[in-house]
This record gives C-alpha cells, sequence and structure tokens, in this order.
C-alpha cells in the first residue's frame, strides 16, 4: 500500500497550485493584455496568488470562477471585493442563495465584458 507522508502532500499540493497559476498568468496575459501588461511576471504571479486566497474566502474555488475572480481584480483593483467604490460586487457575494459559479457570471457580465471582446478558453 501506498504511503503519502504529510510533507509529500504539501509539496504536491504546491505543485498543482504552481500550475494553476501558470494558466492563469497566461489566461489574463491573452484576455487582458492592457490591464496585464504593466506587470512583470513575478508580480502577476503574485497577485494571481492572492487573488486564489481572497476567492477562496467567498467560497469561490472552482478553477474557471476564481479565474474570473482575479480578472476582476486586475480589472477593477485587488480589493474590488471588499473596496466601497464597488459596492455592487460586494453584494453579489454576499448573496448566500447564488452558487459561487453563479456570483462569478453576475460579475463578470456587468465588469468583465467590457474589457474582454470575447469569451476566453478555460485555464
Amino acid at each position: 500500500m501506498l504511503r503519502i507522508r504529510p510533507e509529500q502532500m504539501v509539496c504536491l499540493d504546491a505543485t498543482v497550485r504552481g500550475a494553476y497559476v501558470s494558466s492563469v498568468v497566461r489566461f489574463l496575459r491573452a484576455q487582458l493584455p492592457r490591464e496585464s501588461g504593466g506587470l512583470g511576471e513575478r508580480e502577476l504571479r503574485a497577485q494571481a496568488e492572492r487573488g486564489i486566497d481572497a476567492a477562496a474566502r467567498h467560497g469561490i474555488t472552482a478553477r474557471w470562477d476564481v479565474a474570473r475572480f482575479i480578472a476582476c481584480q486586475l480589472c477593477l483593483g485587488e480589493h474590488f471585493d471588499t473596496d466601497p467604490a464597488h459596492a455592487w460586487p460586494q453584494a453579489v457575494l454576499a448573496r448566500p442563495y447564488l452558487t459561487p459559479s453563479r456570483k462569478m457570471d453576475w460579475i463578470e457580465r456587468h465588469y468583465l465584458r467590457p474589457y474582454r471582446g470575447r469569451s476566453p478558453a478555460v485555464p
């Protein structure tokens, strides 16, 4: 029987997360070139890392939903989910009767479509 020690699980989790962050960075560069263009690779990766954690605080954990959340951060500001200037997305994120995907659908339709002219490939 194969046993994976806890420290090995941490390494596996870090590898999977790192690969996901790389795919989100590629997605942002491809779909939001103006918004991501001024950021270096390290800075954009760090923002994606912080975005994953921020999305999780709202119960958003599916890959595509997290990528859209991070795109919102890039377009509206990293703290759009807590910034008083963006009360509407905060209200959407707080609605318990909406699934995380539905929340991001609403926010994407309202905020991200003007930035992107088309639907992107899922990172």
